[in-house]
């Protein structure tokens, strides 16, 4: 009950703040209220739809498959600029048609993550409610949005991404690099299946968090990205001393002169945690592509002392698609190659060896996957996906499959 009248009163204060600017910047400018009127009038309306079937196969019993196929997107609108300012309201939906679907909302292994979490209802909410601000180099964005760092990601895996409640403020003063300030205090969950706003102040703090992303390419061939988010309090509502201190994470790409596109990338993570060891995350990949038509990538990471976790992201190198945080002390490694056998046509194919550390029997698989991308024309597209995780003897999860269909339809 507590969480829905969180999510109630999320909404409402979103909703009136953007009819209060609205309002307000119609007051200000009286006398240039054809401006105003030709950059709602002019605003942009897009759809991203997606009608997606999913099958997820447990290798034992009791935990049940489950597949559903659903269809949704995001209905948006945004403002054109007047000023330096425009709005944007976005409409989330993921709903269940009623065919080929089997779901299980009572196992919480049993779900695809395209419906409701626990429930299996459809979900539509207010995704996004946004007032943006733009002066020369210094942009601001507030309220509902998405957010795209390697820590606090949309993550999107399935139809809906993951969207927050946020006041984002970018500057680019400096040459060559992008700084970002922000303050999170809710979000939708892992594929909005939350179908709302919920505060997390059991493992964020009561105060929500801080976070400092940078990126840099002042060095020719080099570029760099660095984030570090802070709980604004240590303390739960409840009075409780959260988990986990801090999050950091840094990532290194180096251009290399070789074929159509080739790199070298180093990336290092890890996390400050209350009364337990802390812990540390490095990886390395070795990419590159050829002839436009191949390409192969190496990647390697290894966690030490203790669980690396992010907010809501997929930053290592060797996980390709579960963004499943916090990630066990181990050692993986793995290869994947990308070919385009035809114009419109992309696949891809790989698998990675994740080996537990001493002590730990969670992370401890080995997972293949294959996708394909057949791009239609500019407004749409189909995608195919099939990965096996094959847990190892002694891992404390199931082995599964999970076979993926999506049809893509933007405009």
């Amino acid at each position: 009950m507590k969480l829905l009248q969180i999510h109630k009163k999320s909404y409402l204060v979103t909703y009136c703040f953007l009819l209060l600017a609205l309002s307000n910047s119609a007051i200000a400018s009286t006398n240039q209220s054809d401006s105003i009127y030709q950059s709602l009038h002019n605003g942009k309306i897009s759809f991203d739809t997606k009608l997606f079937y999913m099958v997820r196969t447990f290798e034992k019993t009791p935990d049940p498959s489950t597949k559903a196929l659903t269809f949704g997107g995001i209905m948006k609108y945004e403002s054109l600029s007047y000023r330096g300012l425009k709005i944007g309201i976005g409409y989330y939906g993921n709903f269940n048609t009623g065919l080929y679907s089997d779901y299980t909302a009572a196992n919480p292994k049993g779900g695809t993550s395209l419906l409701e979490r626990k429930t299996g209802d459809d979900i539509n909410f207010l995704g996004e409610a946004y007032l943006q601000y733009k002066y020369q180099n210094t942009e601001v964005k507030i309220g509902r949005q998405q957010l795209e760092t390697p820590i606090i990601d949309i993550l999107q895996l399935r139809t809906l991404p993951a969207v927050y409640e946020a006041c984002v403020v970018k500057n680019r003063d400096i040459a060559n690099t992008m700084i970002e300030l922000s303050y999170v205090r809710a979000y939708s969950g892992f594929a909005s299946k939350d179908n709302g706003f919920l505060r997390h102040d059991d493992e964020w703090g009561k105060d929500g968090l801080g976070s400092l992303y940078i990126t840099n390419k002042s060095i020719q061939n080099l570029y760099i990205s660095a984030q570090y988010v802070l709980p604004l309090s240590k303390k739960s509502n409840s009075g409780s001393h959260i988990a986990i201190e801090d999050y950091s994470y840094l990532d290194a790409k180096y251009s290399l002169p070789y074929g159509d596109v080739s790199y070298i990338k180093f990336q290092a993570g890890g996390n400050r945690y209350d009364k337990k060891s802390d812990s540390k995350m490095i990886g390395a990949r070795v990419g590159g592509m050829f002839n436009k038509k191949i390409g192969a990538e190496l990647s390697y990471n290894q966690i030490f002392s203790n669980s690396f976790a992010t907010i809501l992201s997929a930053p290592m190198y060797t996980d390709w698609q579960q963004g499943y945080s916090n990630y066990e002390p181990s050692m993986a490694y793995g290869a994947r190659f990308i070919l385009y056998p035809l114009k419109n046509l992309k696949i891809k194919a790989g698998s990675v060896n994740v080996n537990a550390a001493s002590g730990y029997n969670r992370d401890n698989y080995i997972e293949s996957i294959f996708y394909g991308a057949y791009t239609l024309n500019k407004a749409s597209k189909f995608e195919l996906l099939y990965s096996f995780k094959d847990q190892k003897a002694g891992s404390s999860r199931e082995s599964r499959q999970d076979f993926r269909m999506v049809y893509n339809f933007n405009f």
